[in-house]
């Protein structure tokens, strides 16, 4: 299961959408520094899972002098075979890609694809790229997981149901196809309740890259020990502190004032990605800038309404299981989320 797979390649792999821009490197040329004799760092990822604090913690690594973390912050690189490519090739491409600036005085170097921990395939590459990858999950209560996940998807159009309840109730008829929104970039997105069941996917991960290398963090650990989880975080993947004390919060839950904007920024006609992909490479940062600029205009924040007594009790019933299930494994207590 992938949360949100893209396309990574050049040529005949172009961006699918002008959102893609963002996270497909048209423009990134590889930095002095990063040449064919440079060590690379240890790996690590900082896999899921979506709307659990990830984008907290990738932008506080990032800030650390001793990281080089990703730009975008989730490639989903691993997501694609490398192909015909020799395993130093497809490294190498990866670095010049997404770690232009990878230097000597970096001691690690990080990706927040979140989709990896939907993807045994995924974490097989990432110890394949590096046998020393670590990995990095933070987690918090499904069900308010679901719905800040729930109003992301209708931000980006990968789903058309406003109401969480109905969008809930579609998963066994969208699982055979039916009901998928038309600008839906992959199905798997709004089976809810495989997106939410941790457990399970936690437990492939481990069998794939073993407990050892997995940090498994909640949400909760973010907000109530931010200097002692942030250092658990650098000694795991081997890092210098740097003695950053918090976790700032940056993914705001947002709608858009225009659909037709949103549908142009998202996912436009096709002519308009036939332009795309013939444009010269040195117009693609122009663009970006462009499309950032509509997005700040087109943005507004939003908040999901609250479930109702009946839904709430739903899905904790559903959800019970699973939840005991990771106390578990994690040997935590989570009884609060019940």
């Amino acid at each position: 299961m992938s949360a949100n797979p893209r396309t990574q390649s050049h040529g005949a792999d172009a961006p699918k959408s002008i959102a893609d821009i963002s996270a497909f490197g048209y423009n990134v040329e590889p930095a002095d520094a990063v040449t064919a004799d440079l060590p690379l760092p240890r790996a690590f990822y900082v896999i899921g899972a979506p709307r659990c604090g990830t984008t907290s913690v990738s932008d506080t690594l990032k800030r650390n002098p001793h990281i080089s973390f990703s730009v975008p912050k989730e490639t989903h690189f691993l997501q694609r075979d490398r192909g015909e490519q020799s395993e130093e090739s497809w490294r190498r491409t990866y670095v010049a890609r997404y770690h232009p600036r990878l230097n000597r005085a970096h001691q690690a170097m990080g990706d927040g694809s979140v989709s990896y921990i939907y993807s045994p395939d995924a974490i097989r590459r990432a110890l394949d790229f590096d046998p020393r990858a670590r990995f990095v999950a933070v987690l918090r209560n499904p069900v308010e997981m679901l719905q800040s996940f729930h109003l992301r998807l209708l931000y980006l159009l990968d789903e058309d149901v406003a109401d969480f309840a109905t969008a809930w109730a579609l998963q066994e008829s969208r699982a055979r196809g039916e009901n998928i929104p038309r600008y839906c970039r992959d199905p798997r997105m709004l089976q809810y309740g495989e997106i939410g069941r941790f457990s399970e996917h936690l437990e492939r991960v481990f069998a794939v890259a073993g407990r050892d290398r997995c940090l498994v963090l909640l949400f909760e650990d973010l907000v109530q020990e931010p200097r002692a989880t942030y250092k658990r975080i650098l000694d795991f993947i081997g890092v210098d502190d740097d003695g950053q004390t918090k976790f700032r919060r940056k993914r705001q839950s947002l709608t858009f004032k225009s659909w037709w904007l949103q549908r142009l920024l998202m996912n436009p006609p096709d002519w308009v990605l036939r332009r795309i992909q013939a444009m010269n490479v040195k117009q693609i940062p122009r663009l970006k800038r462009w499309r950032k600029k509509m997005k700040r205009i087109n943005n507004r924040p939003a908040e999901h309404p609250p479930l109702s007594n009946e839904t709430q009790a739903m899905l904790r019933r559903y959800f019970a299981p699973d939840i005991e299930r990771l106390a578990v494994l994690l040997d935590r207590d989570l009884s609060r989320w019940l």
